[in-house]
């Protein structure tokens, strides 16, 4: 309330400034945790959202590089530099997957390379962080004779606790849980689909499972008659 003065002039009292100045007090604590609450929301969405991509981007990348994987008979039996594989086994935190794929990308025109790599898939303990687990992709651009070392390891997807594979063999027409391109009964031949299963801890920490499945186009090991290839003794 506005009262008169005694010498003409108005104003509030003292009790009504007290009050005015708390209730825009209030006022701002409300809109504070409003506003705080709001951006907590979308950090949280943010979160969610990166982890699920980058799930999608790991899942979807290991089908790709996967569905490009070959054997090749064209190498040197005297200078074994270019072995290919395909060797799926049991190990820590699930499996292990080496292979040889035409999925390499090459990053410089005039690079050496060509479309050929080596790949590994498997779950090891965070470069940084010795309490986590993570996805790693290993690369090596040029082909050697021990296709399941060397190259470039990188964290391929963070919080990753297990990575599985399943290969479908059409000769028994059955799933199997491993796969081995130089074992006898695998020699020389891929399967036909690969199962990808790997299990993630969400923001949250709760551990979700994700499933895909890829199809490898090129299944028999490629050996190109008249070009002065054959296959060594060993294979």
């Amino acid at each position: 309330m506005i009262r008169p003065r005694v010498n003409g002039q108005v104003g509030f009292s003292l009790m009504e400034i007290i009050v005015s100045m708390g209730i825009l007090a209030l006022i701002g604590v409300l809109t504070y945790a409003t506003f705080s609450q709001t951006v907590n929301a979308r950090d949280k969405a943010e979160l969610i959202a990166s982890h699920y991509h980058q799930v999608r981007q790991a899942m979807q990348r290991m089908a790709n590089e996967i569905s490009m994987a070959y054997l090749s008979a064209h190498r040197d039996c005297e200078e074994k530099r270019t072995k290919t594989v395909f060797i799926g086994e049991r190990g820590a935190n699930g499996m292990r997957l080496d292979f040889t794929s035409f999925s390499h990308y090459k990053t410089r025109v005039d690079a050496n390379e060509s479309d050929q790599n080596e790949l590994s898939y498997f779950v090891a303990r965070h470069p940084d962080d010795a309490s986590r687990t993570v996805l790693m992709r290993r690369e090596q651009a040029r082909l050697d004779d021990e296709p399941q070392k060397g190259g470039l390891e990188q964290v391929f997807a963070e919080d990753v606790t297990e990575l599985t594979f399943e290969f479908y063999d059409p000769k028994e027409d059955d799933w199997e849980d491993e796969w081995d391109s130089t074992n006898m009964d695998q020699r020389s031949r891929l399967p036909m689909f690969v199962a990808i299963n790997m299990k993630a801890l969400d923001p949250a920490g709760n551990e979700e499972k994700f499933v895909t499945k890829t199809r490898i186009f090129v299944q028999k090991e490629i050996l190109i008659t008249g070009m002065g290839a054959s296959r060594c003794l060993d294979d």
